[in-house]
């Protein structure tokens, strides 16, 4: 499999990166080595770093139902991540660097997620993500524009991860990820007719000289899982463009 970042389906316009006024500090709640248990990577070893946030649910039990009216989404009802501040630490990017090399050893692929990582990541840790020699895989709702989180002014560039994953809480409409190389959407709440536009904008990889789209379905864990799982394949047969993926690090019953 090959992949072209110079072929990305959606451009970034220069007119469109002025960008929000990124922290200069980073809230994270936990960094670990593990496996990817997920997608395109599954098996490979990684350092996951967890950062604190997310703008669509709280995080604490009280406001699931609350958030979930607030914006719409159904995540705040069944997600099981932890990412609030409690046991925290608050990192700049260098720091952060050296805590993951000092964590992964030699493992030198990572995997930003959250929460929602971009409300905090931004081209100074990619930066300095980079310079430790690690390839950067983020995982984000898609509601936050790559132009906003990676503008750097220093290089006058948009500086964004290697790989990234996006699982859409949201309607297409409300979107604002230029581009993606996996799109996951959880089931039984989100289906593929619902993002028919949004998977235009996969950035493509090859294989065989084929555009092979890297489109997963992804079974809710939890109460709903037997039903997930039946809902997922009969919309992998009707839609066969997309996967039915699993969450094997559960399976491995790793973090």
């Amino acid at each position: 499999m090959t992949n072209d970042a110079a072929a990305q389906p959606a451009s970034l316009p220069e007119e469109e990166t002025a960008g929000q006024e990124r922290p200069s500090s980073y809230r994270v709640k936990n960094v670990f080595q593990t496996v990817q248990g997920e997608g395109f990577w599954m098996g490979r070893p990684a350092v996951f770093v967890r950062l604190v946030g997310c703008n669509m649910w709280s995080g604490y039990e009280a406001d699931r139902d609350r958030d979930a009216e607030r914006t719409g989404a159904d995540c705040p009802l069944w997600c099981d991540t932890d990412f609030t501040k409690e046991g925290s630490r608050t990192y700049d990017a260098q720091g952060l660097a050296d805590a993951m090399k000092e964590e992964g050893e030699d493992i030198r692929f990572c995997v930003l997620t959250g929460g929602e990582p971009f409300l905090q990541v931004d081209a100074r840790l990619i930066d300095a993500l980079h310079d430790a020699g690690f390839q950067v895989a983020v995982e984000t709702n898609g509601t936050v524009s790559l132009a906003n989180a990676f503008w750097s002014d220093a290089q006058e560039t948009v500086v964004p991860p290697d790989w990234i994953v996006c699982s859409p809480k949201l309607p297409e409409a409300e979107l604002d990820l230029e581009y993606f190389d996996e799109l996951k959407l959880v089931v039984p709440d989100y289906r593929p007719s619902e993002y028919a536009q949004f998977v235009e904008r996969a950035r493509p990889h090859e294989v065989e000289g084929e555009s092979v789209p890297l489109l997963w379905l992804q079974p809710e864990a939890g109460p709903r899982l037997e039903e997930a799982k039946e809902i997922a394949v009969d919309l992998a047969l009707g839609h066969p463009r997309w996967r039915v993926g699993v969450q094997a690090h559960k399976v491995w019953g790793v973090a």
